[in-house]
């Protein structure tokens, strides 16, 4: 249990999965580099490419300009469009939840406030739970379980783009049926 972080006691399933959620979308990361080793053939380029510099979403932009143009001349535009999209999606729950701020009440349940939000709204501020967000444990599953839906798309597109241009491929990862984005928050 966490003495600084006071709703952990209150709250523990709920923001164990929001730890693996902050802490797997490095492995997100890392599935769509493996991608851009698909295309570019250099494990150098792709790293440094996307990760010589901070930020999420200049990564995805980065990757998605490094190798659109080869998925959608081996007929997997449409794969590589959605995954790349869902990838921002992760994207979102994850800042969201690595730039707020946490309480528990009896009443709501486990909350957020986004005060990097609220510093860039021009009205004055008289109180920080204003636009709070409420978690709920199933929300939560289900955003852990998009997760692990874009890492399988993205083994699918590193597998078929490899299979459509003869490189040597280990696995089969056959293309996950579609999921539906999970709300950010309620």
């Amino acid at each position: 249990m966490s003495e600084w972080l006071p709703c952990y006691k209150d709250a523990p399933r709920e923001l164990d999965i929001i730890g693996h959620l902050l802490v797997g979308y490095g492995e997100l990361e890392f599935e769509m580099c493996n991608c851009v080793v698909a295309v570019t053939r250099d494990l150098d380029l792709a790293v440094k490419s996307l990760f010589q510099v901070r930020g999420e979403k200049r990564r995805i932009d980065k990757a998605d300009s490094l190798t659109k143009d080869q998925y959608v001349a081996n007929g997997l535009g449409t794969e590589h469009c959605e995954t790349m999209s869902d990838m921002h999606w992760c994207r979102q729950i994850r800042n969201q939840y690595a730039h707020c701020n946490w309480y528990w009440t009896r009443q709501e349940g486990l909350c957020f406030v986004d005060l990097e939000g609220k510093a860039k709204i021009p009205a004055k501020i008289t109180s920080v739970t204003d636009n709070r967000a409420t978690l709920g444990l199933d929300l939560l599953k289900e955003q852990d379980s998009f997760f692990g839906y874009v890492r399988r798309c993205f083994w699918h597109l590193d597998w078929a783009y490899r299979t459509e241009t003869g490189q040597q491929t280990i696995l089969d990862h056959v293309r996950p049926a579609r999921v539906a984005r999970p709300p950010l928050y309620k």
